[in-house]
């Protein structure tokens, strides 16, 4: 699995741990890349994210470029929980039984 890194100004590398925005777990066990192109609507925030993982603690679906905080948009933990809770927590394309998410 290619991992996320930054460069700073220095040249040095940073590799970016996962993170998740709904419940700050840093296990990235099972993650994975699936276009969804195909199976949601242009203005689903889902339509273009390529990477999830799955969060082993909250079981919750997590966007790559919010976990590895990543894009132009996310830059921080502070904006991944931001984008999390306005783009994609309330959307359901989980992994497992929804009853068991909440």
């Amino acid at each position: 699995m290619i991992k996320p890194y930054l460069k700073d100004e220095d040249g040095i590398i940073h590799i970016n741990p996962f993170i998740c925005p709904e419940c700050g777990s840093k296990d990235d066990t099972y993650s994975a890349y699936q276009s969804l192109i195909d199976t949601v609507k242009l203005e689903n925030p889902w339509f273009t994210e390529f990477e999830f993982i799955n969060c082993m603690s909250c079981r919750r679906s997590i966007p790559g470029t919010l976990g590895y905080r990543y894009g132009e948009e996310c830059k921080n933990y502070d904006d991944a929980k931001k984008i999390w809770k306005e783009k994609f927590r309330h959307l359901l394309y989980e992994w497992l039984d929804y009853d068991k998410v909440r």
